[in-house]
């Protein structure tokens, strides 16, 4: 019973048990259903979360590995590489098994657009994430496949540049060209074309979602300034002064006209849960 399933997942979800709330969705996967916003949060949360500790884990053992190569411990670095190797085990697991999760809710439902890219998006996050630990080729392709059919289903539906759901797919967008294709210029392109339509439309913003909105913009204005300067584009060239200086009035403007309440760390965690960075 959907219901039930719904509120397996929704308990599980109060105690941060995301191992067993994933089982429940699995289940919810195979079953028709009309996914409501709240419940593509929970979704939302569960994928990330369940998988974003042990990313983190495995970055941290990464930089720990790196550490001991300098100082030649060579017990430490066996050690590091045999949980180094067990978390990346564990990770390209629950990678395929979201990506499967994924499809599963696409094939077995007709979903409207939006939540068609909710799934397109997961399935190509994830993508990514197997490719951070293989650097497979063909993973790559498959990450930027299913990013590209994000991007098709944005020009076939009508999206308010505000809407969390383009902020988000484009953030990662954005991450995917910067970390694994290695465009930063494209990457950089990307994030102020997002960024310059949103914050024109501040407007536009519902107040419920102003403080997610906020720090969805403000993650793609770190991601440009840290890019830029590993290009060393700090500098704009004088030559462009006339559009950027226009975005640029708008970008610091819009976002010190919104007026939201300070958003608390609870809020703020619960955003990084829907993107990368």
């Amino acid at each position: 019973d959907k219901e039930e399933l719904l509120n397996r997942c929704k308990l599980n979800d109060l105690i941060e048990n995301y191992g067993e709330m994933f089982e429940y969705l699995k289940e919810l996967s195979h079953i028709k259903i009309d996914l409501q916003p709240d419940e593509l949060d929970l979704i939302t949360r569960c994928t990330k979360c369940y998988i974003g500790h042990k990313r983190g884990q495995y970055r941290k053992i990464l930089t720990l590995i790196d550490k001991d190569k300098i100082v030649d411990n060579q017990k430490n670095s066996a050690l590091l590489e045999i949980l180094r190797k067990k978390l990346s085990e564990e990770i390209l697991l629950l990678c395929n098994s979201t990506i499967e999760l994924s499809q599963n809710f696409l094939n077995n439902n007709v979903f409207p657009k939006k939540t068609q890219l909710f799934f397109t998006k997961i399935i190509a996050d994830h993508y990514r994430y197997i490719y951070e630990i293989n650097g497979k080729e063909d993973i790559k392709l498959k990450a930027k496949e299913y990013y590209e059919k994000g991007l098709q289903t944005i020009k076939t539906c009508k999206y308010n540049s505000t809407e969390t759901a383009y902020l988000t797919f484009y953030l990662n967008y954005s991450v995917f060209l910067h970390d694994t294709m290695r465009n930063t210029e494209e990457s950089i392109k990307v994030s102020k074309a997002c960024l310059y339509e949103a914050l024109k439309d501040t407007e536009d913003i519902v107040d419920n979602s102003q403080k997610d909105i906020v720090l969805l913009c403000q993650m793609l204005k770190d991601n440009i300034s840290l890019w830029k300067t590993e290009t060393n584009e700090d500098n704009d060239n004088d030559n462009n002064n006339s559009t950027n200086n226009g975005k640029n009035n708008i970008e610091n403007n819009s976002l010190n006209n919104i007026n939201i309440k300070e958003s608390t760390e609870n809020n703020i965690n619960e955003i990084k849960t829907n993107s990368d960075k």
